[in-house]
């Protein structure tokens, strides 16, 4: 990969969870680090869901690796955010990994 292909900054976020007061979990994310990408649209889809037309945009992201990242954790662009779903490391170096990941529309 080229100098510049990485073109994208990224945040990566980390969950977080706290009691809400009813027995249950309340979880937000909170920023830990910021990384360069490439962002590759991969496929879309629209369902029915609660009454309403919901997009599912699917994404491959093209990262250097970052210690102790797992899909647990979520990468934000701005208002864009990336839930992962699977992380690939691409080469026998390791050099990059990549990230499949679903866009929560907004």
């Amino acid at each position: 990969m080229s100098i510049g292909t990485l073109r994208h900054r990224l945040t990566v976020e980390a969950p977080v969870e706290a009691a809400d007061g009813a027995g249950g979990v309340a979880r937000t994310f909170s920023p830990v680090g910021q990384i360069w990408g490439l962002i590759r649209p991969v496929g879309g889809t629209e369902l029915r869901a609660e009454e309403r037309l919901v997009q599912r945009l699917t994404h491959s992201i093209v990262i250097r690796p970052f210690a102790g990242l797992t899909a647990a954790h979520r990468l934000r662009k701005g208002a864009r955010v990336f839930d992962i779903r699977a992380i690939r490391e691409d080469t026998p170096s390791r050099l990059y990994a990549t990230c499949h990941c679903e866009e929560i529309a907004p």
